[in-house]
């Protein structure tokens, strides 16, 4: 286990908080799970969704209720991606923690909860069909993926993805 980012107060989630990016390939407790991440490659190249609300951003959700965090990587890169993975790795996850009290209309869990990142490769590309959430996907070779915003913000995770795709046994 390997922090890789620290952050305080960030300003989406009740403030004071504390938001540690840890490489491990350990689960968290499910009952913490919030949402989960997929970061595929096709070789180098670098999967990515374009989003209606925020531009191009990595494919992921909310874990739904009866879901295990596996499913919900899977579900959200088909209908973000129309992209089923090769193989699935989870080797990283966010601990956020809420220093606050409790605000009454807070529906994650509370004071701590995760966020999961998975690293795979291609497995199947399905024709892309726009929805009302993403309007389109494409691989970026890596000097591209560099210049997206959510590769820029999170470059220490998406190296260390990358490197897990391309060790040796």
């Amino acid at each position: 286990m390997k922090i890789i980012d620290l952050q305080t107060n960030l300003s989406f989630i009740p403030q004071p908080n504390e938001y540690q990016l840890v490489l491990a390939d350990e689960m968290p407790p499910v009952a913490l799970i919030t949402s989960v991440v997929g970061l595929i490659f096709d070789g180098d190249r670098f999967l990515m969704t374009k989003l209606v609300a925020r531009g191009w951003d990595v494919p992921g959700g909310h874990v739904e209720v009866g879901e295990t965090p596996e499913e919900t990587v899977r579900r959200e890169l088909m209908e973000e991606t129309a992209v089923i993975p090769q193989s699935l790795t989870l080797f990283a996850h966010a601990k956020i923690t809420i220093h606050a009290p409790k605000p009454d209309n807070y529906k994650y869990p509370y004071p701590v909860s995760y966020m999961l990142f998975y690293v795979g490769g291609v497995g199947e590309i399905r024709p892309f069909l726009p929805t009302a959430e993403a309007e389109d996907r494409q691989f970026f070779a890596p000097a591209e993926a560099r210049q997206k915003g959510w590769v820029k913000n999170n470059l220490p995770l998406y190296n260390a993805a990358g490197k897990i795709l391309t060790r040796t046994p």
